[in-house]
């Protein structure tokens, strides 16, 4: 098989994955349902995925993906190093505060077992650190902020990609701070202030 068609079939298996986790959530989901939606036989969802739970790892990190470019879009090296952070993780969490909604009978999985919700966190950390690390070396550059070597820039980019991420959980999957925007603002330029 060529690497198109191949991609093509991975592509149809989520996508199918994506309905049928919708509709049902993650725990009554079987392979079969998968391959019933997508018209594929099993051998061939298990060509590509061991279980479904390697189907959900693929469609999160397809969705958290979508959700990172689209955040990622709304940061510049023009614009301040609060401004960028504000609009990044605001956009951030009202894209997965969409997810949540839309596959709320997979989020409530998720919430009785905290392990399949640790790994699908952990899915986008990496990118998003390379997001923070980016708009960091931007503030740097434009002289915003106390110069830092490599290794305390790397530190500050995990640690705020980590603060940011619990701050994530709490209003998506706990509905705290429902005037979340007003808060981002507010750390955004804390954290601006506390690195001049």
């Amino acid at each position: 098989m060529k690497a198109d068609q191949n991609d093509s079939i991975r592509e149809e298996i989520i996508a199918a994955a994506d309905t049928v986790f919708e509709r049902y959530g993650f725990v009554r989901v079987s392979m079969q349902d998968i391959s019933n939606e997508c018209k594929k036989g099993r051998s061939t969802l298990y060509h590509y995925f061991k279980n479904k739970t390697e189907v959900l790892d693929a469609l999160c990190h397809k969705i958290f993906s979508q959700c990172l470019e689209e955040s990622k879009a709304t940061i510049s090296k023009r614009r301040s190093f609060s401004a960028n952070i504000e609009s990044f993780n605001e956009i951030k969490i009202k894209r997965l505060r969409e997810v949540v909604l839309k596959y709320k009978l997979v989020i409530e999985d998720m919430r009785q077992d905290p392990s399949l919700l640790i790994m699908q966190s952990r899915i986008m950390s990496e990118e998003e650190i390379l997001v923070v690390k980016l708009m960091i070396k931007w503030a740097l550059e434009n002289k915003e902020i106390a110069e830092l070597n490599e290794e305390d820039s790397q530190f500050l980019a995990e640690t705020l990609q980590s603060v940011f991420k619990c701050f994530d959980q709490e209003i998506i999957l706990f509905g705290k701070f429902p005037q979340f925007e007003s808060k981002i603002t507010w750390l955004a330029q804390i954290l601006h202030k506390g690195l001049m």
